[in-house]
């Protein structure tokens, strides 16, 4: 049998730095040592030695102080007393009650059942006010009306039950009364649209030879409703497309002279409409075109602007459109021209989107003159959007008025280089759009720029001036073909834009020049040196 009594005995001692514990031997009493864990020196002493505390197993000891109280639940029951009945009348509790029936309603509740009843509310006041047969609600039908106060009646109700969970039978009652309300407003108030037939009526040919009263009823009556017979006179001495009438519902006399102005200025002023009253009020009436080119497919795509197209009758060269209100711009006649105003601005962006080609007209021109305190990028934008579309005229006026309200990186530029190139081509181009553009250093302006300097010299050299060094790279190609009098400008605004490598260019087109040519080149030669 091995003799293991050489070994030594092992102790376990602890680091004072970071309390870590290691076993080590007896050979290591008074010997300093390292913690593994810390790294920390220390001397092997009683100090650090961890010292074995005696161990209990259950059973093993035992506390009389201990019996009073009972191991288990089974055996407290075991040693007292068995239970008797009292003789007094025991308390029975009843459920809990939820706090939420019994304290003040949730934020949350309260905040619901005001809206639902808020919103109910709102839609009566709304039929009320604009639901009649002038209202700006008589465009909407009836069965579109039902649809609108049932879902309010719904939403509004599931509002009102969650927010009166509390008082649920005054919530019921306040439920039937605004719903009841709600559905009864389509019946008080219905809708009152007018649309135009919906049948397609074929128009009579010229070589018909039959008569009117063979002609189907449906067409008969309304070619009657219409006034037809301005166009069909019309029509026997003209081209077909060439005739396009366009029946308005709904606009009195006033409106209707400014669709038929619209119009005119929309389909390239081709021909002023004739206006034809209808019907036995001023709210009807036929506008007759004729000497049109756009298609009538293209003027019905006008008339979306202010109104509601019915139904495009080919063959009669109808267009049948119903008036909005809503498209109708009716501004303020204080607000709109007073500048001081609070909703002066507001009012000049509603008639921008006008249809009336005249409010629009007056707005382009009062905001030219105005300081842009308000609305300024709704403005802008509203300007770059009706400007590739405006007549000649009102073109012009947009880019001045842009000078003053657009701003960079609004999307004006390329907007306004395409319309000046299209004004370019009908020779009406003016200082005021030039200027825009070679402010706003536009590519593609300068060569619009150049065909205006070789019309008019004297006129446009000021804007050539603004080009800076640019504007040599124009003037020398052509330098050599010039006459005296665009020799004459161009070596004056050389002299004050060029640079010295285009002295020796201008040294050889000068000795092939008269004298006064010469004279010319030469000044602008002495400026450039002299700036040099």
């Amino acid at each position: 049998m091995k003799d293991d009594s050489h070994k030594l005995n092992t102790m376990r001692i602890e680091c004072p730095e970071c309390s870590q514990r290691f076993d080590v031997t007896e050979d290591f009493i008074d010997k300093t040592v390292e913690c593994g864990s810390c790294d920390s020196q220390f001397k092997v002493s009683g100090d650090v030695m961890v010292k074995d505390k005696s161990k209990f197993y259950p059973g093993e000891k035992r506390d009389v102080h201990l019996e009073r109280f009972a191991s288990s639940g089974a055996s407290a029951v075991a040693s007292s007393p068995v239970a008797s009945d009292v003789g007094f009348k025991q308390a029975h509790y009843q459920p809990d009650i939820s706090a939420d029936r019994i304290g003040p309603p949730l934020p949350r509740r309260t905040i619901a059942a005001i809206l639902g009843v808020s919103l109910m509310l709102l839609v009566m006041i709304i039929f009320l006010l604009a639901g009649g047969k002038e209202g700006s609600m008589r465009d909407m039908e009836t069965q579109n009306r039902f649809v609108l106060v049932g879902f309010t009646a719904l939403l509004g109700s599931i509002l009102v039950i969650y927010g009166m969970a509390q008082n649920m039978t005054k919530g019921i009652a306040l439920i039937l009364v605004l719903g009841g309300g709600l559905l009864a407003l389509p019946v008080w108030f219905p809708g009152n649209p007018t649309s135009a037939s919906k049948g397609v009526i074929p128009m009579q040919k010229k070589d018909d030879k039959e008569k009117p009263s063979q002609l189907n009823d449906e067409m008969e009556d309304y070619l009657f409703e219409i006034g037809y017979p301005p166009v069909a006179e019309v029509l026997e001495n003209a081209s077909e497309d060439s005739v396009v009438a366009v029946y308005i519902r709904n606009a009195q006399v006033g409106v209707r002279d400014k669709i038929a102005e619209y119009l005119y200025e929309e389909t390239g002023k081709k021909s002023r409409g004739t206006s034809f009253s209808r019907g036995d009020t001023d709210r009807y009436g036929l506008i007759l075109m004729e000497n049109q080119t756009r298609s009538i497919d293209e003027i019905a795509s006008f008339c979306g602007k202010f109104g509601r197209v019915n139904k495009i009758h080919r063959d009669l060269r109808v267009i049948d459109v119903t008036v909005e209100s809503s498209k109708v711009v009716k501004l303020d006649p204080s607000k709109s021209i007073d500048p001081k105003s609070e909703d002066f601005y507001n009012q000049q962006l509603i008639a921008l989107r006008s249809f009336d080609p005249e409010v629009k007209r007056t707005a382009v021109k009062r905001l030219a003159g105005s300081e842009p305190k308000a609305l300024r990028d709704d403005i802008s934008k509203t300007l770059i959007g009706i400007l590739p579309t405006s007549q000649n005229e009102l073109k012009l006026e947009i880019i001045k008025t842009l000078l003053v309200w657009s701003q960079p990186g609004d999307g004006a530029d390329l907007v306004v280089l395409e319309a000046v190139r299209k004004l370019h081509q009908d020779k009406l181009v003016d200082r005021p759009a030039m200027t825009f553009l070679i402010d706003r250093e536009v590519d593609g302006s300068e060569v619009v720029l150049m065909d205006l300097w070789q019309s008019e010299p004297v006129a446009w050299s000021d804007l050539f001036l603004k080009l800076g060094e640019g504007a040599q790279i124009l003037l020398l190609p052509h330098l050599k073909d010039m006459d005296t009098v665009h020799l004459v400008a161009a070596a004056d605004i050389l002299g004050k834009v060029g640079t010295p490598p285009c002295v020796t260019y201008l040294e050889e087109v000068m000795s092939q020049q008269d004298e006064q040519g010469k004279k010319s080149l030469q000044a602008a030669i002495d400026e450039i040196k002299k700036r040099s």
